[in-house]
Parts: C-alpha cells; sequence; structure tokens
C-alpha cells in the first residue's frame, strides 16, 4: 500500500471511530436517562464492555476514545446548558422520546464545545445515526434543532 492509500485508509478509520464515539455517546446518554445517571459514570462500562460489539454488518468499529470522553463529561458538565439551549427549540414538538432526547443532547454539545469540528461534520452524523434508529420525520426533527443551535452558537 503506498503512502496516499495508506492515508485515506487511516482517515476513513478515523472518521469511522469518531462515528462510533458519537454513537456510543447517543447510546450511554440514552442509558443514562433511563436510569437517570450521570453519562460519565458509563464511560468504562461502554469503553470495556461494549468496543467490538458483534452488530448485524460485523463487528462495530473501536470508537474515538478521547472524543467519547469528551462528551460524556462534556454533557454531563455541561447538562443545565444543554437544556437551556435544546428546550426552546422543541417548544413545537410533541414530547420527545429519550432517544431523540439523547442524540439531540449529543450534537448540541458537540456544536457548543467543539468548534475545531465543522458543524456539517458534526449534524451528518448525528443525522445519520437518528436514520439508524427511527424512519419518519425524527430525521428533521433533529436537523431542524441542530441547525439552528449551530447557527445560534457559531455565527
Amino acid at each position: 500500500m503506498n503512502d496516499t492509500a495508506a492515508a485515506k485508509k487511516s482517515k476513513g478509520s478515523l472518521k469511522a471511530r469518531k462515528t462510533a464515539a458519537r454513537l456510543f455517546a447517543v447510546q450511554a446518554v440514552y442509558q443514562a436517562l433511563q436510569n437517570k445517571v450521570a453519562p460519565n459514570t458509563l464511560y468504562d462500562e461502554y469503553m470495556t464492555h461494549r468496543v467490538g460489539m458483534d452488530l448485524e454488518g460485523g463487528a462495530m468499529v473501536e470508537p474515538d476514545g478521547e472524543l467519547f470522553r469528551s462528551l460524556m463529561s462534556g454533557i454531563t458538565e455541561r447538562w443545565g446548558d444543554l437544556e437551556q439551549i435544546i428546550k426552546p427549540r422543541l417548544t413545537t414538538a410533541k414530547e420527545v422520546e429519550p432517544l431523540l432526547t439523547a442524540i439531540i443532547l449529543c450534537g448540541a454539545y458537540e456544536i457548543l464545545a467543539h468548534s475545531d469540528i465543522d458543524t456539517p461534520i458534526i449534524i451528518t452524523d448525528y443525522l445519520d445515526i437518528t436514520a439508524s434508529f427511527f424512519e419518519g420525520s425524527e430525521t428533521k426533527l433533529v436537523n431542524a434543532v441542530l441547525d439552528a443551535i449551530a447557527r445560534e452558537l457559531r455565527s
């Protein structure tokens, strides 16, 4: 494999690891919401027991541990801020189920705290995660909320 091919493979792997970290974060925040615990308390459980889980298409890519840790600790630390940022954007929505809440919390935190990552990359990954769980208009809701948050926080 030449250097260019190795670099592409490495980048692809890095992208997949970041996507896996976002998926782990959504799952952990969902679990935290259900069990009424702080998301950061679930980091070790996920990294120890869920890395390499078998999925329908094979084993899950190992998540980017740094991004996953950042998401878990940041969401825990900024929970109140995130609720204040998100709540006004959900006023027209019926009660939002916990999994959608977890997706929006993760995306909002990443937009808020990770200015080093381009907004479209963040939003696209969370839209893909949403689409993997839902078949209805939920993806449009997540897109609208995250886009509004991004316009406010990154303008």
